[in-house]
């Protein structure tokens, strides 16, 4: 009953916030311009602050998770301190970095501060099941968070794509967290379901409004989050390394195939095109919702299959 509670406070919390953020967005400016931009399919500025409501959903989650217990103080101050570091970098690149394009700059901020957060939380008990020393453990899990975060970005080419993407991964693990008894990392994944889930309702299509940089960061942040802890629970194997990838699923997957098609061709692994996957089965005649719930369950396959080897 907890756990449908948690979901249901942040799910609210997100909903109620949207139509807010939405007015404040369009009022201040905080919108995505279709600029004639051929990789944008809007054809209206839509407000890019959906992430900050995901994000007050989450805070909403976890507060009420901390009420019963369900998590520390300190865990949950870390990592609601952690997420405003990842909003805060995905702001900067909805307001600068795609206007002034930096691509290693980006990256590095981002590795910079995965790192520095994942060595945070390991100060103040976070148990990331590491056999290495902290900091060397820090640094790599830096790059494990670059690669989710841009993964999550590169998916949020279609209205309602990274959001469902995100939402099918959290009950992957849910479900993981439930079999382990993680009550970390099952807290995170409750909280963020409902607060995704209430920002599906407004980004669906016709999406009003959209989560932006900021969103994508913080949704590939926290998923990375998650991988990770499980990459190292409770034992060291290639099933606890593959199992959580695939339950970040399609993602990666197309990510990594968005680079290397990209370097094969000779062009910038950051040049964005229209070669994703949900591209290729949208140009191929079916409707972006077709095409967005296609992309759902193939998701859903790659949840199952990590879960079944872990």
């Amino acid at each position: 009953m907890i756990y449908i509670l948690i979901i249901l406070i942040s799910f609210a919390t997100s909903a109620v916030l949207m139509p807010i953020l939405r007015k404040i967005g369009i009022k201040r400016g905080f919108c995505d311009q279709p600029d004639g931009n051929k990789l944008k399919i809007h054809k209206n500025p839509i407000p890019y602050l959906g992430g900050l409501g995901i994000f007050f959903g989450l805070i909403a989650g976890l507060i009420f998770s901390r009420l019963f217990h369900q998590i520390s103080g300190l865990q949950a101050v870390g990592v609601i301190l952690g997420s405003i570091i990842i909003l805060f970098l995905g702001f900067w690149d909805d307001l600068k970095w795609k206007k002034n394009s930096r691509p290693l700059i980006k990256l590095f901020c981002q590795f910079l501060a995965g790192a520095l957060i994942v060595f945070i939380l390991i100060k103040i008990g976070v148990d990331f099941k590491f056999s290495l020393n902290p900091i060397i453990g820090a640094f790599i899990a830096g790059f494990y968070i670059v690669g989710a975060m841009n993964a999550i970005n590169m998916e949020d080419g279609m209205d309602g794509l990274a959001g469902g993407l995100t939402a099918i991964s959290l009950i992957g693990f849910i479900i993981l967290s439930i079999t382990y008894q993680a009550i970390f990392p099952l807290a995170i994944s409750l909280a963020l379901l409902g607060a995704v889930l209430g920002f599906l309702i407004y980004n669906f299509k016709p999406a009003s409004i959209f989560m932006g940089d900021n969103g994508s960061h913080f949704l590939g942040f926290s998923l990375a989050l998650l991988a990770i802890i499980f990459t190292g629970h409770p034992i060291y194997n290639f099933s606890h390394f593959a199992g959580p990838i695939l339950i970040i699923g399609l993602p990666v997957f197309d990510a990594g195939w968005a680079i290397i098609r990209r370097l094969g061709k000779g062009k910038s692994p950051f040049l964005g095109d229209r070669g994703h996957l949900y591209d290729k089965i949208n140009q191929k005649g079916l409707s972006s919702k077709k095409t967005v719930l296609l992309c759902w369950l193939i998701q859903c396959i790659l949840v199952i299959i990590g879960i079944g080897i872990m």
